[in-house]
This record gives C-alpha cells, sequence and structure tokens, in this order.
C-alpha cells in the first residue's frame, strides 16, 4: 500500500474533525508572537529606557524573517519533509517565545523575533499545501478556519497579554506565555503524523530566475499587497502605543489594538466570496483602499472619534483587501507550479518590504514625535494601491 507521506499528507486514518482541529491550532499561533509585543511596549520602554526605533525593529526583524526565508521554505521541506519541516518550525516557535522570559536583554528579544520569522515563515508557506492534499473535498472550509485562527490569535495577543503582565507580575511572563499554545501545536502535530515516519516530500522548488518578473499581472498584484501589508504591519507594531500616548490608559489601548486585531476576521471570512462571485471586483478592491485610507485620516485627525467604530472600518477594510489578494495568487496561476513561483514572488517582496515600516514609523516618532504626521502619511501611502487595481482584471496568468 502506498504511504501517504510521501507526499507530505497525514495518515489516512485521521478524520477530517481531527486534522482541522490540529491546523487551526497551528495557525493561531502565526501571529501570536507578532501581536503579543505591542499590547506592553509602552511597559518594555518604562522599564528599559529603549527609544522608539528599536520597538520598532521588533516587529521588523520577523517580518523581515517572513520574506527573506520564504524562498529557502521549499529547499527545507525538500530535504527533511513537509510535516518535519512543520514540526521543526513549530519547536523554534515554542523556543523563542520562551526566550521572552529574559526580555530585558535586547539581544534575546532580537533573537526571539528571528525564530518568530522563521517559523511563520515555514509554517505559513508549508501547511496550506499540506491541506490542500489532504482536506481537497473541505479546502474552502479549512481555508476560513485557517484565516480565521490566524487573525483569532493575533487577537488573543492583543487583548490579554497586558492583563496577562498584571496576573503573573511582569511582561516578560507576559509573552513568555504564549510559548504554551506553541508547545500545544507541538504535540498535536506531532501525534497526526505519528503512524507514519516522514518522508522527504515532492515539492516545487523556486530559484530566483524562475519568478515572473517581467509579467505585468504579478507586479500590480505584489504592489497591491506590498503596500497594504507596509500599513497593516505599521498598525500592528504602534497602535496600542499611538492611542497609549494620547491620553487612553495602557488598558483601553490594549483593548482597541485587540478589536483592531480581531475585526479582520469577518472581512476575511467573507470579502474573498464576494470578490470570486461579483462582476466589480476591482470596484470592491478600491472601495477596501479608500476605506482603509479615510479611517486613518480620522485617526490622524481626530483620533478620540469613536475610536472603536474607526479601527473596526481600518481592519475590516486592511484584512479584507489583504485576504482578497491571496485568492488571486491561485487564480492567476496556470498550474500548482505557477502558483507556487507567483506566490513566491509576492510574499517575498510583500513581507520584505513591509518589515522596515514598523522600525521607519518609530524613527519618524524619535525625530517628530506627532501621530498625526504618521497617521497622515499612512492614510497617503495607503492610496499608492489604486494604480495596482486597475490591473488587476479576470482571466488573466501569470506566466
Amino acid at each position: 500500500m502506498p504511504s501517504n507521506s510521501a507526499t507530505g499528507a497525514f495518515p489516512a486514518t485521521r478524520s477530517t474533525a481531527a486534522i482541522l482541529a490540529v491546523v487551526v491550532l497551528v495557525a493561531v499561533n502565526l501571529r501570536l508572537a507578532l501581536s503579543s509585543l505591542p499590547a506592553v511596549t509602552t511597559l518594555i520602554q518604562d522599564e528599559t529606557g529603549w527609544n522608539d526605533a528599536f520597538i520598532g525593529a521588533l516587529t521588523t526583524v520577523p517580518v523581515l524573517g517572513m520574506g527573506v526565508f520564504a524562498l529557502g521554505v521549499p529547499r527545507l521541506a525538500g530535504r527533511i519533509g513537509r510535516r518535519s519541516a512543520v514540526s521543526l518550525a513549530l519547536v523554534a516557535m515554542a523556543a523563542g517565545l520562551t526566550l521572552r522570559l529574559a526580555g530585558a536583554v535586547a539581544v534575546t528579544l532580537l533573537l526571539s523575533a528571528m525564530l518568530a520569522g522563521l517559523s511563520i515563515a515555514i509554517l505559513g508557506g508549508l501547511v496550506p499545501g499540506i491541506v490542500r492534499e489532504r482536506l481537497s473535498h473541505s479546502m474552502g472550509l479549512a481555508t476560513s478556519l485557517w484565516t480565521a485562527a490566524m487573525m483569532g490569535g493575533a487577537a488573543l495577543g492583543a487583548a490579554l497579554t497586558l492583563p496577562l503582565s498584571d496576573l503573573t507580575g511582569g511582561w516578560n511572563r507576559a509573552l513568555a506565555f504564549w510559548a504554551l499554545p506553541a508547545v500545544a501545536a507541538v504535540a498535536a502535530w506531532l501525534w497526526l503524523e505519528r503512524e507514519e515516519p516522514a518522508q522527504v516530500a515532492t515539492v516545487t522548488i523556486v530559484r530566483l530566475r524562475d519568478l515572473p518578473w517581467r509579467d505585468s499581472t504579478a507586479w500590480a498584484l505584489t504592489a497591491f499587497m506590498s503596500v497594504n501589508s507596509v500599513v497593516f504591519y505599521s498598525m500592528l507594531a504602534w497602535t496600542a502605543p499611538s492611542y497609549a500616548e494620547r491620553g487612553y490608559t495602557p488598558e483601553t489601548a490594549g483593548l482597541f489594538f485587540g478589536i483592531f486585531t480581531g475585526s479582520g476576521i469577518i472581512a476575511a471570512l467573507t470579502l474573498p466570496a464576494w470578490s470570486h462571485r461579483t462582476q466589480r471586483r476591482r470596484t470592491l478592491f478600491a472601495t477596501t483602499v479608500v476605506g482603509c485610507s479615510a479611517s486613518l485620516v480620522a485617526i490622524a485627525l481626530v483620533p478620540t472619534f469613536a475610536p472603536l467604530l474607526i479601527l473596526v472600518a481600518l481592519s475590516f477594510t486592511l484584512s479584507g483587501g489583504f485576504a482578497m489578494s491571496l485568492g488571486l495568487l491561485s487564480e492567476y496561476a496556470a498550474d500548482a507550479a505557477g502558483s507556487a513561483r507567483l506566490t513566491a514572488m509576492a510574499f517575498t517582496i510583500t513581507y520584505t518590504s513591509a518589515a522596515f515600516s514598523p522600525f521607519v514609523i518609530g524613527a519618524i516618532m524619535d525625530a517628530v514625535d506627532s501621530w498625526t504626521l504618521v497617521f497622515s502619511l499612512l492614510a497617503g501611502v495607503t492610496l499608492l494601491q489604486l494604480p495596482a487595481v486597475f490591473f488587476l482584471h479576470r482571466g488573466r496568468v501569470v506566466h
């Protein structure tokens, strides 16, 4: 009887429900490391005296890792197998988060951030492909759960880290607490694959020279995703600190941050399906861009006006635009290999360019100390997606 593991699939005895449950647990961990730290930024700076540029770098490092490591993930999977690579990534995630117990040492937090970036690159690059093979009959449900679980994990880290710091007696303990879900994911993943030994997976090795560098549609999609991610990771790093510095308590700022990270779940679950059905898809994309920019203008000029409503609108439009763009990575590809090449190009450029935005925002704040300027700049940057939207036609195939 042929083995499923040759393609990185799970033992056939595992039920769909069991696989979905483990996939959800893995997905929850993909944003916890990123969203938990900004929630206690104020506490960290009060204790350590680190400037805004360094605090921004703590978000820059893992996002940069997501971009830099993206091309190497298929090669790692080809060498040790996809399931083993996922196990390695989850262990690295748990180890990196545990290192935050010594978070008052700058190099320790940077190392933790590097491990998070490596882990997220591996998990984000491999798990969806495994799920597509093993759960092809439930792909829509699996994709929705994967997306919702990622955003739910981000919301948990954003909303609960500050209360955990009060409960555990320190921000470093609160940050390290999130190693527990990663440990649980390691155990669940090993249980899922234990009936068969991991073998070398059949994967598409992606090389830089093979990417669709000369395709205008590929560049348009990459540009849209890149600008969207610049804004998202800027907000991920600085939403809570900005509201705390504008007169809100750290607890309220943390609540706002949790609302921002969690509200995108609804958009991620609804807008891609709408985008697939509507004949005015580019109009829908453009609407998310304009809505996002308008929300940022409101945050810049009137931060005390209906902040929860504004943050929900920002999250809905920002996350919805990105979720719709993810669907185009498959739609614009002729086959699985083409999808892998387009995805590698988009993710490498998107995350590498977006990585520097939290650091740049921190440097701007160190120089001019004006959140009004920062959010006004982000509102303007958001509108740079509009030219790219014009090229996102239906029926295009990237070569």
